[in-house]
């Protein structure tokens, strides 16, 4: 085993057909849409060569702005309930609290389920007319606070933001769970002998452990709101007047709706600019003394 991990050769062998994969699905791709973002085309006629100028015009395009802003939004709100709830839900569970099985699984079970099922449940939960919402407001006597909650241009993005966080919590949960179960026990115990509180043990043993698994967590959660699709092409479709349009679905609208391929080509270059200055800013944010 040794001579063939020392053999060069062999290991191009071996890693050259995933390489191939990757080349051919992701690196591919990548080349082709910075290629076509300097060009203005419809992929049926000529294309027209403009340089720089589709992100050029992404500067002054106020709807391209605000599905920017609404990412941004999205990425700070992702943080916020995804990180903190999804560490509190991890270290419960990893006390072992009576039925943390079965809690395990209720949190986790979203996150399998289709976004476009889970997008179309919540419309109907959200709807002003018949909606659930609406109707247990009115049940506890809060029907004063009825609205309609995805035609609201200033509730709209918060309530997907509520259905994103109801979905992918338990998905963060169990990253940050399987980190803690890799903690060795016996720091727990030193610690508890030492006459440590549970928080103490927490914030002196469970943090510093985790910071790592966290570090990468964090990079998911901030690419993942970025790239946000199906839930708000579902639930809104960018709307109500551009209230929840996302950098995802403005592309989608300019390449298929009008057939600007390459102005959607360049809103594709900037998420993927964002998504990798995120990891930088995670490898910085959660650095360790490891790394």
């Amino acid at each position: 085993m040794n001579k063939v991990l020392g053999n060069k050769k062999s290991i191009a062998v071996f890693v050259l057909p995933a390489f191939v994969i990757y080349a051919v699905f992701a690196l591919f791709p990548i080349v082709y849409n910075l290629y076509i973002s300097l060009f203005e085309t419809d992929l049926m006629s000529g294309m027209k060569f403009v340089g720089l100028k589709n992100y050029l015009s992404l500067l002054t395009d106020q709807t391209f702005i605000h599905a920017f802003k609404n990412n941004i939004l999205l990425v700070i709100g992702s943080l916020i309930a995804h990180m903190p709830l999804a560490i509190f839900f991890a270290n419960a569970i990893f006390k072992k609290i009576k039925g943390a099985a079965f809690f395990q699984s209720v949190f986790f079970l979203p996150s399998v389920i289709c976004g476009v099922a889970v997008g179309l449940t919540w419309t109907f939960i959200y709807n002003g007319n018949y909606g659930l919402l609406n109707a247990f407001l009115r049940v506890i006597g809060l029907g004063s606070l009825e609205q309609v909650w995805l035609s609201d241009k200033n509730l709209a993005l918060f309530c997907i933001m509520i259905v994103v966080m109801w979905q992918y919590v338990g998905y963060h949960m169990i990253i940050q769970l399987a980190a803690m179960r890799n903690i060795d026990a016996a720091l727990y115990e030193a610690a508890s002998i030492d006459g440590a509180s549970a928080w103490q043990q927490f914030t002196n043993i469970t943090f510093p452990m985790i910071k790592s698994i966290l570090k990468i967590d964090a990079v998911l959660i901030i690419t993942g709101s970025l790239k946000y699709y199906d839930l708000v092409a579902v639930m809104t479709g960018g709307g109500p007047n551009h209230a929840t349009e996302v950098m995802s679905t403005y592309m989608y609208y300019q390449a298929f709706n009008i057939l600007k391929y390459g102005y959607a080509c360049a809103i594709g270059v900037v998420l993927m600019l964002l998504c990798i200055c995120s990891v930088g800013i995670s490898n910085k944010v959660f650095q360790t003394e490891d790394n």
